[in-house]
């Protein structure tokens, strides 16, 4: 931590098996949906109902999530860019997933976990199957909660990628996200080891942070020739190209300094760091704050819990939340900038007031819509 801002430059593989490598993304993803199992495991034990079916359900919620994930990104921030290259949907490993796209996936999977249409000639017929005793409802308020829990695990995920950054905040209070530029330029160019920070100098440039990147190359690259070739021609205009969101940034004169260790050769570059809000980590406090409020809502009265109460309180914070929040984080797509309210905020409203009407409903006591 310099100046009390934090240089953001992990190393994005938690783990690394021969060629096999697994994410921190990935990890948190997978580690997300484990210990949801496990929670949701102990609320059908705590309420004394047949635990038989609860691996199916969350099937049907993976594929509701990633299913719906991308397609609410598809559809809500880049429809254009995907029906032009539609076979550009099926590479979720490039990004693009949708938290609301996510939620209505949710809400889709438990229908059909519940629900079975059977189709025929002359009519179509909804048959409802016996699920431990809940309705579609009650399903969803319990789900609500491990959903929160999960958010949190996908949210420092985000932090660890480096995406989903806020807006920068004109202070010392932030964090500079250096991997959102280093990693992009390390997979261009493979002939480099590793691009770290180093930042001897700690002073501010036109309020900007100086930073110092030492760029180490492979120690393969032994000719001095060959390494000024790289250092000059394919990594010096990485570093200076303009990021569509920037949080480096450095005057197009600017010199690389080469060295030559033990180790092989060593590039210096110094850049200016943009300080910005560590949005997904106020998003992951959100989640945290919405689990602890859920589980201890449900812990009250478990299976006596009003049917919509769990996942309308979901509802009312999570994606109340994501109106103000969007304030301080940058758009990942210029779909709707336009508007007078960003697309996540748009989105977030229809969530909102179906909360308030869940809420109320339970609150003036009318019968429930299970």
């Amino acid at each position: 931590m310099y100046l009390n801002y934090i240089v953001w430059n992990p190393n994005p593989i938690f783990l690394k098996i021969g060629t096999i490598s697994v994410l921190w993304y990935s990890f948190l993803f997978a580690s997300g949906f484990i210990i949801s199992r496990f929670v949701i495991f102990g609320i059908y034990r705590a309420e004394s109902r047949v635990r038989n079916n609860l691996d199916y359900l969350l099937l049907y919620i993976i594929l509701g999530t990633v299913i719906g994930a991308r397609i609410g990104h598809v559809v809500f921030y880049e429809p254009f860019k995907y029906f032009n290259n539609p076979i550009s949907i099926l590479k979720i490993w490039e990004g693009g997933l949708s938290s609301h796209g996510c939620a209505l996936g949710i809400l889709v999977a438990i229908w059909f976990y519940v629900y079975r249409l059977e189709l025929s000639i002359i009519k179509i017929r909804i048959k409802k199957y016996n699920r431990q005793g809940h309705s579609w409802l009650q399903i969803v308020d319990r789900i609500a909660i491990v959903v929160a829990l999960g958010s949190i695990f996908i949210r420092v995920g985000n932090f660890m990628n480096s995406e989903m950054i806020g807006k920068p905040t004109k202070s010392n209070f932030g964090v500079i996200f250096v991997a959102a530029k280093t990693q992009h330029i390390k997979d261009r160019i493979p002939a480099i080891h590793s691009i770290s920070v180093i930042n001897n100098d700690q002073y501010k440039e036109n309020n900007y942070p100086v930073l110092t990147l030492e760029i180490k190359l492979k120690k393969q690259i032994v000719n001095r020739a060959i390494a000024e070739s790289i250092f000059v021609k394919n990594i010096k205009p990485l570093l200076l190209k303009k990021q569509k969101l920037p949080n480096l940034i450095a005057p197009p004169n600017t010199p690389i300094e080469i060295k030559k260790s033990k180790h092989g050769y060593l590039g210096y570059f110094k850049m200016k760091g943009i300080i910005r809000h560590p949005s997904q980590l106020y998003e992951a406090g959100i989640c945290v704050i919405t689990f602890i409020l859920l589980i201890t809502i449900w812990s009250i009265r478990k299976e006596h819990t009003p049917g919509g109460l769990i996942w309308g309180i979901f509802l009312l914070v999570i994606f109340g939340s994501r109106i103000p929040q969007e304030l301080i984080k940058e758009n990942n797509v210029a779909f709707g900038n336009a508007f007078l309210l960003n697309q996540g905020q748009y989105l977030s409203l229809p969530f909102v007031m179906l909360g308030i009407y869940l809420i109320a409903r339970i609150i003036i006591k009318k019968p429930s819509i299970n």
